[in-house]
């Protein structure tokens, strides 16, 4: 088979690029544990993600033909083995063929790419390291298991890495403690998979192991045995809510042990990347073409529209003739079967949020010791699914989030002990689906939001007059000011301004919305409601003046028809009441500079959209109903509009121009701002 023919095969391609995704993890781990290099080995979860990557590729290798990668991938597994055993300690040398090998693997995935050989000489770096791994072990300290404290039976079905695991955390001074928990077994997976994931915050978890004796009404029972750098009280409270019994496993020589140089706890950050590892298999289709094919869909669905359009022309026309009602009947199937498309496509493109909450989980971490507080984090609805695309346009969204909940939020040690509460400060990430949207929380337990510091820091930025009143919303609102920092000092995690504006910009081009809630030392709750796709969507069609516009449905809450008498005029804004509450409402034909058909109505309609605090009443002239509607964009000339996501075309072959809600809500927002401030 020639180049130009080997290139058009799907396998061959698959291969580069699942090649190319191994490589990035690899590497990834790689600097972590260079960043570690003077102790005598690194965290077990980095060798073990860095064994899987070289394992995974030198499979994937062998089965395409391509030799040299598969031979230096098969060397590279020893290497790696030797030092899950501990036969090989991390030294100068070590570390660099490691980067070597890397490099080289990444060479010949080039050279495939371009050649479709792999044919580059490996032989001198094979023969380092197989030189390597010539040479005898290093004799270290031996521990002898039997003395620890710990069931002899469970010493006996221990495998020869966790023995190795659990004498390196003796040699290396932790801590080891025997954690029994007991759970349903309707749930028992999940749970176990809670308790680990809490543990890997702190510690190592050495095995896991079924317990005998449980009751019936426990369910089942394991026992981890775990070792950590941190002591009985620390462990005791980051588990506490859980239903376990922790024992801490006594050692008789534990005077003896070897001190390294280095802490152990570092190498915590690395997790276990496998993971995205199986994210990338469910979408190992380029991402472009399924792009593709969604708008090839979206283009039915505007047919489709066109094809009911007609449909009810002609019964309007024909009455029940025999074309009207097999047409109808058509437009019905047609419909059906776009649907089930639409939503296999879209299943086809949704990975779950574990991987984000993973890296968002080693950041917090990351900054919570460079900060010098305890933070504990907490993950759920981690399996809750979201478009691939809007997942990373999330992350830096989220990331900025966390920052603000571990350095504003979180108190030190001393101030958390002062005003009563635990030491440890706590982080929830949560998410969950909620009809057509996701909504992903971050919470924290930390000081909240100070309405008298957020009112002088306006003050002094000359954002609001200094004997203006500020709730609670406006305190909110302010945050997400471009350039407004509650932080004294500049750091590295924040202080320079930038954060919240960029949330809340980088949300509304997602059609998504953030949401605050908040108490004066009791914690913040930030809530991100985000739709689960952009590409086709139901709106409400609207009428202002002899223009029709389309509101994505997934911002409307509710529509209302209200008069002239229930419209009041609050600090120079029009308002309405909405239940308990005052709606604040825009006119649309105002905001775009249109004439009203009526420029008096006796009654008109409200459609209010957003969420939380920040919602908003749209006044129109009519409501024409809901249709499916794909948007497309307006192009370079007419993109910067305000208050304008694109445009669609209905069953009449009309276009419309779609409305940005969130665009329109944070426009009105700072025109009544500056409005107040004039």
């Amino acid at each position: 088979m020639n180049m130009k023919d080997k290139k058009k095969d799907e396998p061959y391609i698959e291969f580069i690029a699942e090649a190319e995704e191994i490589l990035e993890v690899i590497t990834k781990n790689l600097l972590t544990m260079e960043e570690s290099q003077d102790r005598l080995s690194p965290h077990p979860d980095i060798i073990n993600a860095i064994f899987r990557g070289v394992h995974t590729l030198k499979g994937i290798a062998g089965m395409m033909g391509f030799n040299t990668i598969t031979e230096l991938s098969h060397t590279l597994e020893s290497l790696l083995d030797s030092m899950r055993m501990g036969r090989l300690t991390l030294t100068s040398v070590v570390i660099k063929l490691l980067f070597e090998s890397t490099d080289m693997l990444r060479k010949l995935v080039e050279k495939v790419s371009k050649d479709g050989n792999d044919n580059i000489d490996t032989s001198r770096l094979l023969s380092d390291i197989e030189n390597l791994l010539k040479k005898k072990p290093e004799e270290s300290a031996a521990h002898k298991l039997e003395e620890l404290d710990l069931d002899a039976n469970v010493l006996k079905v221990l495998t020869e890495y966790e023995n190795h695991r659990l004498e390196e955390n003796l040699r290396l001074g932790s801590n080891i403690f025997e954690i029994t928990a007991g759970f349903s077994l309707e749930t028992f997976d999940k749970d176990l998979n809670q308790i680990n994931s809490m543990v890997s915050g702190f510690g190592e978890v050495i095995t896991t192991l079924p317990s005998s004796g449980a009751s019936p009404d426990i369910g089942i029972e394991f026992k981890l045995i775990i070792g950590t750098k941190e002591d009985l009280n620390y462990v005791t409270s980051v588990l506490s809510g859980t239903n376990v019994k922790i024992r801490e496993i006594k050692y008789q020589r534990k005077n003896e042990k070897i001190k390294t140089g280095g802490e152990h706890e570092e190498a915590q950050a690395s997790e276990s990347p496998s993971s995205v590892k199986s994210l990338s298999m469910t979408v190992r289709v380029n991402i472009s073409r399924l792009d593709r094919l969604l708008n090839i869909v979206g283009e039915l669905v505007l047919n489709k529209a066109v094809i009911t359009h007609i449909s009810k022309n002609l019964r309007v026309i024909e009455g029940f003739s025999e074309w009207a009602i097999e047409l109808e009947k058509a437009a019905r199937t047609l419909d059906k079967k776009l649907n089930e498309l639409q939503e296999g496509l879209m299943e086809v493109r949704m990975v779950p949020l574990n991987n984000l909450f993973d890296r968002l989980t080693r950041m917090a971490r990351k900054l919570s010791r460079e900060s010098g507080k305890i933070i504990d984090i907490r993950i759920f609805g981690e399996e809750t699914e979201l478009d691939r695309l809007m997942i990373e346009e999330i992350a830096d969204p989220l990331m900025h989030i966390v920052r603000n909940s571990v350095d504003h939020g979180i108190e030190t040690q001393e101030e958390r002990i002062k005003s009563g509460k635990k030491e440890i400060g706590t982080i929830k990430l949560s998410a969950m689906q909620r009809g057509s949207h996701v909504v992903i929380e971050v919470e924290d337990d930390g000081s909240g939001i100070n309405i008298k510091r957020v009112k002088d820091i306006a003050v002094e930025k000359g954002l609001i007059a200094p004997n203006s009143s500020l709730t609670e919303k406006d305190a909110i609102d302010l945050l997400f000011t471009p350039g407004f920092s509650t932080s004294k000092v500049v750091t590295e995690v924040s202080g320079r301004g930038v954060g919240l504006d960029v949330v809340r910009k980088n949300l509304i081009k997602l059609n998504g919305m953030v949401d605050v809630e908040t108490k004066e030392r009791v914690g913040t709750k930030f809530i991100i409601t985000l739709p689960i796709t952009l590409m086709i969507l139901k709106a409400l069609i609207v009428q202002v003046a002899d223009d029709i516009f389309a509101l994505p449905i997934n911002s409307v809450s509710e529509s209302l028809m209200i008069t002239k008498r229930d419209i009041q005029t609050v600090e120079g804004r029009e308002v309405v009441q909405l239940r308990d509450k005052t709606l604040p409402i825009l006119r649309l034909e105002d905001a775009f500079g249109m004439k009203s058909k009526d420029v008096n109505p006796d009654s008109m309609y409200v459609v209010v959209v957003g969420s939380g605090s920040r919602k908003i009443g749209f006044v129109v002239d009519a409501l024409l109903g809901q249709q499916e509607i794909v948007i497309k964009s307006l192009g370079k000339i007419l993109s910067g509009i305000q208050g304008i996501a694109g445009a669609t075309e209905l069953g009449n072959r009309k276009t419309v121009l779609v409305l940005d809600v969130g665009a329109l809500i944070e426009e009105s927002v700072q025109e009544y701002k500056e409005e107040v401030k004039g």
